[in-house]
C-alpha cells in the first residue's frame, strides 16, 4: 500500500496516515483489536477511524480492513510472480553463460556487427549500444565485407531474429558461416536455419508467426533483452573481478 499516493487522492492528514499504516502493519492482530483497540494505539478516537473510512468511499471500518489485507495479500502475490519470472529468464542466461563467454572473450577485442530487420532491428540497436558502452567494438551497420572469408576470426555477427528464417538475414548468415565468420543469434526458433548457421544461437520459443491467433504477444523481444542483460552483466562482473 503507498500510503503518500492515498494521502494525495483522499487529501488526508497526518493522523489518518498513521492509522492506514498500523492497520497495514497490524494486519494479523487487527481483528483482535478492534476498531477501539486500533484508535487507542493510534491516540485518536472510533468515529476518526469511521470518518477515514468514508472518506476514502468504504461503507465503514470493516471494508476499510478487508481491503487493506486484501492489497497487502496481493502485493506479496505479484512479488512472488515477479520475482519467479526473473528467475526463468535468469535460468534461461545461465544455461547458455558458458558458451556466451567463450564467444565474448574470443572478440573482446575484435569487430562485432549487429543484424536484424523491424522491430528486431531496435532490440539489435539496443544490443549494440549497451556493447558500445561497456567498451566493445560493435556496430550496427550492415558492412558486407565484414562477412568475407578473411575477416574470420576477426569479426562476430550477431543476429536478432524472431523466426530465424527471415530471408535477407539467413543468406547473409549462411554466407557468413560458408566463409568462417562466426554467428552469435537471438533467435524464438531453435529449429531454424539461423540457428543451424550459429556458433551459439540463444533460443527463447517465443516464435508465434504460425499461432492461430493474431494478436498473440510478442514476447520474444522482452525476453531477448532480459537474456541479454543477465548474460552481459555477469560476463561484466566476472571480467571485472
Amino acid at each position: 500500500m503507498n500510503i503518500e499516493n492515498l494521502s494525495n487522492k483522499y487529501n488526508l492528514n497526518e493522523t489518518e496516515k498513521n492509522i492506514l499504516l498500523f492497520i497495514e502493519t497490524h494486519a494479523k492482530d487487527i481483528k483482535a483489536l478492534g476498531i477501539r483497540g486500533v484508535a487507542k494505539h493510534c491516540y485518536t478516537s472510533p468515529a476518526t477511524i469511521i470518518n477515514l473510512a468514508k472518506k476514502m468511499n468504504f461503507s465503514g471500518y470493516s471494508e476499510l480492513v478487508f481491503k487493506i489485507k486484501e492489497n497487502e495479500v496481493m502485493d506479496k502475490e505479484l512479488a512472488l510472480s515477479e520475482t519467479t519470472k526473473t528467475l526463468f529468464y535468469k535460468k534461461s542466461a545461465e544455461h547458455y553463460y558458458e558458451d556466451f563467454e567463450k564467444i565474448m572473450n574470443d572478440y573482446q577485442d575484435k569487430t562485432i556487427m549487429i543484424l536484424g530487420s523491424g522491430f528486431s532491428q531496435i532490440i539489435g540497436n539496443y544490443i549494440n549500444e549497451s556493447l558500445i558502452i561497456n567498451g566493445f567494438r560493435s556496430i550496427a551497420n550492415s558492412h558486407l565485407e565484414l562477412i568475407q572469408r578473411e575477416y574470420a576470426k576477426e569479426t562476430l555477427i550477431i543476429v536478432v531474429t524472431e523466426s530465424g528464417e527471415t530471408s535477407r538475414l539467413k543468406e547473409l548468415v549462411k554466407q557468413a558461416n560458408e566463409n568462417g565468420v562466426e554467428v552469435l543469434s537471438f533467435v524464438g526458433n531453435a529449429n531454424s536455419a539461423i540457428a543451424e548457421y550459429s556458433r551459439l544461437a540463444i533460443a527463447t520459443n517465443d516464435d508465434i508467426q504460425f499461432s492461430k491467433n493474431p494478436h498473440e504477444p510478442h514476447l520474444f523481444y522482452g525476453s531477448i533483452l532480459l537474456i541479454f542483460e543477465f548474460l552481459l552483466s555477469k560476463y561484466l562482473k566476472q571480467t571485472i573481478s
